[in-house]
């Protein structure tokens, strides 16, 4: 069959889908990524075809300038007050790729759109072409209600193409542990995360024989662009009082605001965040989706700064597993914190219990075949 894989222009977004991308094309299918931006680039890295939906625009420019404007200004939860109406707000670039995904689609004739809960041109094309959508959940943050808002986003792209809204998704695919999902959808199927981070050549560094531990310390792809990396200054200052190894994982941004590093403190270029988890002891971060699914993969105890976007949602479900730690407020950064991190051994044991219950989950592998049903049954009864 084919496949359409639609996602917002970002790694966080669009890096969870490549695993079932793949295990797709090993079965024997197509498959086709609609995107733009940088992730066009992205996808052909990992291997698999994509079509730019939006030329010209720069999605990452657009959405850091977009988020240093909102300062500290929280949007609106679904049907909180102030939430926007029908046709307003931010479409995370669905308005923008919408015209352009339905005519590629239209002439390559997918059998199933797979798409993000922020991906929802993905549905409007389903929907458009009568064929089942797919959503592919990235975290703990969004519900049947978050994505019902981004589509209401969408209002004026489903009048264009003669839609009165979405229809309901075919299934809901919930990559978190069972333990801490708090997605109650109809039609979810739990499906094993399979960490995809970019493909990397392994430092001599990183699998040498070591006598301390390993904290890995990051800010993902998207803060550091739009807030800098100061939010792990005090990490920095803590290493001064730790006898631990940290591994600052920063994308190669400007660490001057971070002062003199100590000796212990090795700033790295890009190396896939799975490689460098799988040869940590806990990770520090800033609570995006893809790091702590990946964290949690790797069975390691976090700190999780949790802020902004749906970052607060996924530190909530690592706190209430156990297996990590949230700062409730600046006075709880220190040094302290780190020596916890390290030594508590039930977040230990619940971090490497969390890890054994994503890896005994259907993997993407294992759930191409029910896809492949779902597009059939579909198809029979059109």
């Amino acid at each position: 069959m084919r496949v359409l894989l639609a996602g917002p222009p970002f790694f966080g977004l669009l890096y969870p889908m490549v695993s079932l991308a793949h295990a797709l094309r090993a079965a024997g299918h197509d498959v086709l990524v609609a995107t733009c931006g940088a992730a066009v680039g992205h996808t052909e890295r990992a291997g698999l075809n994509a079509v730019d939906c939006a030329p010209g625009i720069d999605p990452d420019a657009l959405y850091a300038r977009m988020e240093k404007d909102k300062g500290d200004r929280k949007p609106p939860a679904p049907g909180e007050p102030g939430e926007p109406p029908k046709g307003r707000g931010f479409s995370f670039f669905s308005d923008e790729m919408a015209d352009t995904m339905v005519k590629v689609a239209e002439e390559w004739r997918p059998d199933l759109v797979v798409h993000t809960p922020l991906g929802v041109a993905g549905q409007l094309v389903a929907g458009r072409l009568g064929v089942p959508s797919v959503l592919h959940a990235v975290g703990f943050g969004h519900t049947g209600a978050h994505v019902r808002m981004i589509n209401n986003t969408l209002a004026p792209a489903y009048e264009r193409h003669g839609l009165e809204g979405p229809a309901p998704v075919a299934a809901w695919l919930d990559i978190a542990p069972p333990s801490m999902s708090s997605t109650a959808e109809p039609r979810r199927w739990f499906m094993r995360y399979v960490p995809y981070n970019g493909g990397g050549r392994l430092p001599d560094w990183l699998s040498a024989t070591r006598e301390r531990p390993r904290v890995t310390v990051t800010l993902g792809t998207v803060r550091p662009v739009v807030d800098g990396v100061s939010a792990v200054k005090w990490v920095v200052d803590a290493a001064r009082e730790t006898d631990a190894e940290f591994v600052l994982a920063l994308g190669g941004g400007d660490l001057s605001a971070l002062g003199t590093l100590p000796d212990n403190v090795r700033p790295v270029g890009w190396i896939p965040l799975g490689l460098l988890l799988a040869r940590s002891d806990a990770v520090i971060h800033h609570g995006g989706s893809g790091t702590t699914l990946t964290a949690l993969d790797a069975g390691l105890p976090q700190i999780v700064l949790g802020e902004g976007a749906d970052r607060p949602a996924n530190a909530a479900a690592v706190r209430a597993r156990g297996c990590g730690l949230v700062p409730d407020g600046p006075g709880d950064l220190t040094a302290g914190l780190i020596d916890r991190l390290l030594t508590d051994d039930a977040l230990r044991a619940a971090a490497r219990d969390t890890a054994r219950e994503m890896a005994a989950l259907p993997s993407p592998a294992d759930t191409v075949p029910r896809l492949v049903e779902l597009a059939r049954t579909h198809g029979e009864l059109r």
